[in-house]
């Protein structure tokens, strides 16, 4: 099997282009995405073809713990790159998830690095929030939270202050008041009307330096809450995502970066 590594925002993606997803999937996943028996990814992607009329490409995502997730707004942009480097002529895609069809829009490209926009769909209120006193943790001050789901379930946490988060720690603490489903969390705090920060811990990954859906979430979130504008940047570790609200739904824009390529055997 072929897989090709991506970076989106420092989120790593291996992604493979294949007829039909492997029956050992999941168990791969965890092993060539694990930086010790494998190439250290967030994620392992397939590209499949769909039956569909219209979709060019079927996405399926396991994390690296091998759980399957609905969707990554990084990693669709990792997987719409390699499709984008075999038909040159093309500059959108259709795009299935688990989540919905995603529509894909290639921008500027300079050598391995592209940006990407990808219509996210729309954005509705996600699972129950607990009270307050739950999501408490002694490296975090609290000012409010709420959930969103935009096809993948995330609890927004707007802090005091980001300096001194302990994300492993209040992410995973606050991930399992959601077991056995779990949850994306994210820790946010507004700049300006035009920028936020945010950390993250991710449902099946831990501690990532980005995380596309749920900048996503953040900014839905952030605006409800009259922090931020329509139009507004998301600030990450591993790099800046462009988001913008348009009448409920979501168009995220950043760029990925093709790493390398390896070959593995595969039980299929």
């Amino acid at each position: 099997m072929r897989l090709i590594k991506y970076e989106g925002l420092g989120n790593k993606f291996l992604v493979a282009i294949e007829n039909d997803i492997p029956t050992n999937g999941s168990e791969l996943a965890v092993i060539v995405c694990d930086p010790k028996t494998g190439f250290d990814a967030d994620g392992l992607i397939f590209g499949t073809p769909s039956s569909s009329d219209g979709i060019d490409i079927h996405m399926t995502l396991f994390n690296a713990d091998g759980s399957p997730a609905e969707i990554s707004g990084n990693g669709i942009r990792c997987l719409a790159q390699e499709i984008f480097s075999h038909y040159r002529d093309k500059k959108s895609l259709q795009i299935l998830t688990g989540s919905g069809v995603r529509a894909v829009t290639l921008g500027s490209t300079e050598g391995d690095e592209v940006e990407i926009s990808v219509d996210m769909g729309s954005v509705r209120d996600g699972p129950e929030l607990p009270l307050l006193d739950f999501l408490h943790h002694e490296s975090i001050e609290i000012i409010r939270a709420a959930t969103a789901d935009i096809g993948n379930p995330h609890v927004v946490i707007e802090l005091e202050t980001l300096k001194g988060v302990d994300v492993a720690a209040a992410g995973s603490h606050i991930e399992s008041l959601w077991e056995p489903v779990g949850i994306n969390v994210h820790f946010l705090k507004a700049r300006n009307k035009t920028q936020f920060s945010m950390l993250t811990w991710e449902r099946g990954a831990g501690v990532t330096l980005a995380c596309g859906t749920g900048a996503s979430a953040c900014a839905y979130v952030a605006n409800k809450w009259g922090l931020v504008d329509e139009v507004v940047e998301a600030l990450m570790p591993g790099g800046a995502a462009r988001i913008q609200l348009m009448n409920e739904k979501i168009l995220l824009t950043g760029k990925s970066i093709r790493i390398a390529e390896f070959e593995v055997p595969t039980n299929g």
